[in-house]
């Protein structure tokens, strides 16, 4: 029994150690790359071996097989597009979602950084001023009537325009309306509005302008005077602010039209205008009624030939100076026929009844106090001849 123990013919089992599992797994793993790759190669041989068969094919076959092996490609490229794998997302790391948390704060803690050291430069006052729409105020006028400071920081004045705007209108007498615009970085903009000239005023040192809104501004030379300018000659404050106010409100080329307004002096009418025109034309007109008739002329001056007198005292109608000076000579020659008439009455009541004529007895019976008759008669004497003499003169 012993000897078919130790006997050679019985197998024991052979037991690896784990570098020769290592390695047999590695052996096998590198056989079947090494057949994968062959199964490649024969492959690839084969893919070029078609492509050559194909390239010899594609002489002979016609225009019709040619479009279908070409959109049989196109179908291949389009298939292998769709079956390309979705990319997979990589995982962000813990480092990554740190600093995307913090990303805000860190952010907004170098925008203050920055913020900061460009106030302490000098460039945080540097400021730069334009003017658009001006014609009688300059740049260096508005800059200073603004009260901007070239200490302050552009963006007090960015914030604070509104003020700036506020101080330029109420010291300015030309700007109607101003507004400061911003650009970046550091521009700004003076964009006036400036009130119209209606007329000038004469004075001794020349030619006052009158603005829209009433105001008088810095007298000007001859020289600097428009081709066509309106000369108001009315002394009353009240009623040039008054007359101002209604021109506005009339048409431009009618005012346009207007050489000089003076006041007539008119006893039966009190505001009554003289208006002269540019086209040798004269208007009377209210002051208080210019608005509602002066707009008539243009309608009627189509209608006058050469210069005429247009009178819209009471009515309207239109004249020309003969006529007005031949009325005028007719209603003095009138006058002085009544006034030769009315003298010529008084020669006659008077040599009818005479006035009784004063000698020394009479006046020795005015000084005697006892004789009181003879005093009434002596009063009323005089009193006549005082009268008939103030009605000759």
């Amino acid at each position: 029994m012993s000897k078919k123990k130790n006997s050679p013919t019985e197998k024991e089992p052979i037991v690896l150690t784990e570098w020769q599992k290592r390695n047999l797994e590695f052996l096998k793993k590198k056989k079947i790359q090494e057949e994968e790759e062959e199964k490649k190669l024969k492959e690839k041989l084969a893919s070029e071996k078609k492509a050559q068969l194909l390239q010899n094919n594609l002489t002979e076959e016609t225009p019709e097989d040619s479009s279908k092996t070409s959109s049989d490609d196109k179908k291949e490229q389009a298939t292998k597009k769709k079956e390309k794998p979705l990319k997979v997302k990589k995982e962000i790391s813990q480092r990554q979602k740190a600093f995307v948390k913090a990303l805000p704060v860190l952010s907004i803690s170098l925008f203050f950084l920055l913020g900061s050291l460009f106030f302490l430069s000098p460039y945080s006052k540097m400021k730069d001023f334009a003017v658009v729409g001006n014609k009688h105020t300059t740049l260096a006028e508005l800059s200073e009537q603004s009260r901007i400071k070239s200490s302050d920081y552009f963006l007090k004045v960015l914030f604070s325009a509104q003020k700036y705007e506020k101080a330029i209108m109420t010291s300015n007498p030309w700007v109607k309306d101003v507004s400061l615009d911003y650009a970046f970085p550091n521009h700004f903009t003076f964009n006036v509005k400036e009130y119209t000239i209606i007329a000038y005023a004469q004075v001794q040192e020349g030619f006052q302008p009158i603005l829209e809104n009433g105001v008088r501004v810095t007298v000007v030379n001859q020289s600097q005077l428009p081709k066509d300018y309106l000369i108001i000659n009315l002394e009353n404050e009240k009623a040039i602010q008054d007359l101002i106010k209604s021109l506005t409100t009339l048409p431009k080329k009618l005012v346009e039209d207007i050489k000089s307004i003076s006041l007539a002096n008119s006893k039966s009418t009190a505001d009554l205008l003289i208006i002269e025109m540019h086209d040798g034309n004269t208007v009377r007109v209210p002051q208080s009624q210019i608005e509602k008739k002066l707009p008539y002329y243009l309608k009627i001056k189509k209608h006058l030939e050469g210069t005429s007198i247009v009178d819209m005292e009471v009515g309207i109608y239109s004249t020309t100076s003969d006529i007005e000076a031949k009325q005028a000579e007719a209603s003095k020659s009138k006058a002085e026929e009544n006034q030769a008439n009315s003298s010529e009455a008084q020669a006659e009541t008077e040599t009818t009844n005479p006035s009784i004529a004063t000698d020394p007895s009479t006046n020795t019976q005015e000084q005697n106090p006892t004789d009181v008759s003879t005093q009434p008669t002596s009063e009323i004497s005089t009193g006549q001849t005082e009268q008939s003499s103030a009605s000759i003169d």
